[in-house]
């Protein structure tokens, strides 16, 4: 997480994610870039929200494979305090620097399987605008059998320990979890010119009571703080954070 502020010109919205991601190519340089570009999934997302705790907007980046932490993550890291926004023609300015989390997909794996919890329940809370391309439409609302879908897409893409067998997994994740609960609004993401409609807000998953479908759904619903949701989690859309409930 980066704190950031910015010129008196130049209006923080979540919209300016776009142009952060921007600055990131700048970073990592053309030949990365391209790479990037080329991939289906993306292996890193980021995003831009404000902290009312620490009355501060923050810039939070996340990448899923040892090759983007170190092209992506440990450059921004190391960059400058001033960065200048050419669209925008202004600076924003970085505050401070903290690593949230370090892990490994080991690690996350041993998280949910060691112990002897049952996950009921997981929270995600969409941050910036979220949003899923259906039909040729942009979904205004969350569905279970999406969200899981696309976590388990991303797992297997990514994932350095073992991946999980999607046809046998997904009509079970699609009945093993329903949304308990929500507190959504109508979210609007505007891209060069075109505004792509969506949800922000929170949203409650039950599990239902079968132990090793529960690891699975509360694993995917931790792993959405890195990989986000829906389309252009890499432009600032998507941004998520969880909380698993036992």
């Amino acid at each position: 997480e980066l704190g950031i502020t910015a010129d008196p010109s130049i209006k923080i919205v979540q919209s300016i994610g776009s142009v952060l991601h921007g600055v990131l190519m700048e970073l990592v340089g053309t030949e990365y870039a391209g790479q990037l570009h080329e991939m289906g999934l993306r292996p890193y997302s980021q995003y831009i929200f404000f902290d009312k705790e620490k009355g501060q907007y923050i810039w939070r980046l996340s990448a899923v494979t040892a090759e983007a932490v170190n092209r992506i993550l440990r450059p921004v890291l190391d960059m400058p305090e001033k960065i200048f926004l050419k669209q925008k023609r202004g600076y924003i300015y970085i505050q401070d620097r903290t690593i949230l989390e370090e892990t490994s997909y080991e690690a996350l794996m041993a998280k949910f399987w060691s112990g002897e919890a049952e996950y009921a329940q997981a929270k995600l809370r969409c941050v910036t605008t979220t949003s899923f391309k259906v039909d040729q439409q942009y979904a205004i609302f969350p569905e279970v059998f999406r969200i899981y879908r696309y976590l388990l897409r991303q797992w297997n893409q990514f994932s350095t320990f073992g991946t999980m067998d999607t046809d046998l997994l997904l009509g079970a994740l699609e009945t093993g979890a329903f949304i308990k609960d929500y507190n959504l609004r109508m979210g609007i993401y505007s891209l060069e010119g075109v505004k792509i409609r969506g949800f922000r807000g929170q949203v409650v998953m039950q599990f239902k009571r079968n132990p090793e479908l529960q690891r699975i759904l509360a694993l995917l619903s931790y792993y959405s703080e890195f990989t986000g949701l829906g389309i252009k989690t890499a432009l600032g859309m998507g941004g998520v954070k969880s909380e698993i409930i036992v």
